[in-house]
């Protein structure tokens, strides 16, 4: 496992093999500090996507990550670089996070002031004891980094985090919030929107919702960026029309949680079992929801139809698609009004040319619009969802235009490059000169 302290250089960018940008570009590329809960992951390919879309646009990020990668993805030889990269926050009780809160208060005590009132003004983990050293040891970081512009991954205590290092170090500051950093645990949003110079976001829903907040606070709406997540599109390719691929064959991916509604895409298999339709199913991912979904696959009897195949790593997910019928994910809004945004599974699937049931919320329908690019059911309706697996496996016209659609939509609206253009854009337009945070 590395060291808290090893900071990759973006001069060794030819390692990564993240980029086409040649020394010169990087000697001059915006240095951005990039604060994220744990990097890398193989439950969070888009924000390894991000980054590289990034580094591709010409934005020099230096990673700070407050957990450190699980074994299996340590252990990987591709991701070796980015760990490389990146500096991993120890304990705030830590030795190291000592140090550097003491020199921070040494070298600039009115930074450190404001550093401090900002961590007790926004409360939350960031204000305790025990999480206090690793703000000052982010911003000692940072100041030895180079860069221009603080960004949080999350709108939660990684954006708390990245706001007080900046007022520290009297730099600009954004975050981006997706699910439930902004519905169930975002703190004080609206002083961390008050202040940002911009926020951006993965859904159209997202950017409405923001919008209207920022309208509560008199921010004007130009403070959101909508920006896609991107699919990295060399990876998942469209197969061949009228590939042999059995159309029953159902395959969902994802944490087993209560928000991506498995217990209901259960129900509705055993509807169509009933009915006498032929389908199987694998899901593959683990949560805290496994237990349960066993369990719930015994008693509707269906040990002979279901698979619980357990977490899969990010690279074997274009070989799961590549034989799959139909893809399934039948999200929920649960009552604390938690809810993923755009499943990048869904992407996936339809950058893969698997036709996608899904349901109609969030930002789902901005990608899946039914009946062209697949099809979509009210959540919590096992009912409707039985009807809409049934559908798409029986009429194979529908499976290739959906495909079709699918792949086009992704292609040109959620491509790495495009997406991490797009940041890379606000990026370069908080850098010109304005007040600093």
């Amino acid at each position: 496992m590395p060291g808290p302290d090893r900071l990759g250089n973006a001069r060794q960018q030819g390692a990564l093999n993240v980029g086409k940008n040649d020394r010169n570009a990087m000697e001059s590329a915006m240095i951005v500090a990039y604060v994220a809960n744990r990097f890398p992951r193989w439950g969070g390919g888009w924000v390894l996507n991000e980054v590289r879309g990034l580094l591709e646009a010409g934005i020099d990020l230096r990673v700070f990550s407050f957990r450190p990668p699980f074994d299996d993805v340590a252990a990987a030889a591709d991701m070796a670089p980015w760990i490389a990269r990146t500096t991993y926050v120890p304990r705030g009780s830590s030795w190291a996070c000592i140090a550097a809160t003491i020199a921070c208060l040494l070298r600039s005590p009115l930074g450190f002031m404001k550093a401090l009132g900002t961590i007790r003004g926004l409360g939350g983990r960031m204000a305790r004891l025990s999480h206090l050293g690793e703000v000052f040891f982010i911003a000692s970081r940072i100041r030895g980094s180079g860069a221009r512009h603080v960004h949080a991954q999350h709108a939660d205590y990684l954006a708390d985090a990245a706001l007080a290092a900046a007022r520290y170090l009297g730099l600009p500051f954004s975050f981006t919030g997706h699910a439930n950093d902004l519905y169930t645990n975002p703190g004080r949003l609206d002083e961390k929107i008050r202040v940002a110079r911009f926020v951006s976001t993965c859904t159209a829903f997202n950017e409405r919702w923001l919008v209207t907040r920022c309208a509560g606070i008199g921010i004007p709406p130009s403070r959101i960026a909508r920006v896609y997540h991107g699919v990295d599109l060399e990876r998942f390719t469209a197969r061949p029309a009228g590939a042999a691929v059995p159309a029953g064959r159902l395959v969902s991916i994802g944490r087993l949680k209560e928000k991506k509604g498995f217990p209901d895409l259960l129900q509705a298999l055993a509807l169509l079992k009933a009915r006498g339709v032929s389908c199987t199913l694998e899901i593959h991912g683990d949560g805290d929801r496994r237990e349960a979904l066993a369990g719930q696959i015994e008693r509707l009897g269906l040990s002979r139809e279901v698979s619980l195949a357990g977490t899969i790593p990010h690279d074997r997910i274009p070989e799961v698609l590549a034989r799959s019928g139909v893809f399934v994910l039948p999200c929920i809004v649960l009552a604390n009004q938690d809810r993923d945004g755009i499943p990048n599974t869904i992407l996936e699937a339809m950058a893969s040319g698997v036709p996608v049931v899904s349901t109609a919320i969030s930002g789902i329908p901005e990608v899946v619009r039914d009946g062209e690019s697949g099809l979509l059911v009210p959540e919590r309706n096992p009912a409707a969802l039985a009807d809409a697996i049934e559908r798409m496996t029986r009429d194979a016209a529908l499976r290739e235009r959906c495909a079709r659609e699918g792949r086009r939509v992704v292609v040109s609206q959620f491509s790495i490059a495009a997406s991490g253009q797009a940041l890379a854009d606000r990026f370069r337009e908080a850098g010109s000169p304005q007040r600093a945070t």
